[in-house]
């Protein structure tokens, strides 16, 4: 007797708890594309613009330390065609050919010290690249828990799975719902008027691609 109570005492508990659990409702899970919310983000642009600019003055002042050296260069050749004519002294041809030896190692000099300044920048630009990104990034997901907070949201991942923004990477989610379209309307809500056209054409093309889907 003391057996069977027991068990029923077991069922009932087991009965209580179920509605309780069939209560909870279920996490509601989003996603984003962080790499194409990254790539649509207004200041991305501006930042690819600025850059630009900046490897475009970098290019043209190489240009011209390459020229400086390749008229020493040539110099250099003409100055040892002076020396090898016969007709010259000899200290006059001892003369040039010192000469074209001094301005071919100040060119040699001057090409290390272009390669060098080039690598130099070439290094800048990429760590300020990786700063400057890595902000735009921090930018943009505290805007994705911006809109999972209005949206109540429980989880939103990246299914992209290159945030770098410590952003987790989508693994598996069920019936979640993609919020990259809705992003990309939120992080260019303050972009300046100019960029208006742009955001509708992106706008429909999102609306096309999601039709697709």
């Amino acid at each position: 007797m003391k057996r069977i109570n027991k068990i029923t005492i077991l069922l009932v508990g087991l009965l209580l708890l179920n509605p309780a659990s069939a209560q909870d409702e279920p996490d509601k899970i989003g996603t984003v594309s962080m790499q194409k919310l990254v790539a649509e983000y207004y200041k991305m642009v501006d930042l690819k613009k600025a850059f630009q600019a900046d490897a475009e003055t970098v290019t043209e002042k190489d240009k011209e330390r390459v020229e400086n050296i390749k008229k020493l260069v040539e110099e250099s050749r003409k100055l040892q065609t002076e020396a090898e004519n016969a007709n010259l002294p000899r200290e006059k041809q001892e003369e040039l050919m010192t000469k074209m030896v001094s301005q071919r190692r100040e060119a040699q000099a001057l090409e290390s010290a272009r390669v060098s300044w080039l690598q130099r920048k070439q290094a800048a630009f990429k760590e300020k690249e990786v700063i400057e990104k890595g902000k735009l990034r921090k930018e943009i997901v505290e805007m994705v828990k911006e809109v999972g907070k209005e949206r109540g949201f429980d989880y939103i991942f990246d299914r992209s799975g290159a945030s770098g923004a410590n952003v987790s990477i989508l693994a598996y989610a069920k019936d979640a719902t993609d919020l990259t379209a809705t992003m990309i309307e939120r992080i260019n809500r303050d972009a300046p008027e100019g960029g208006d056209e742009k955001k509708e054409e992106k706008k429909s093309t999102d609306g096309e691609n999601g039709a697709g889907e």
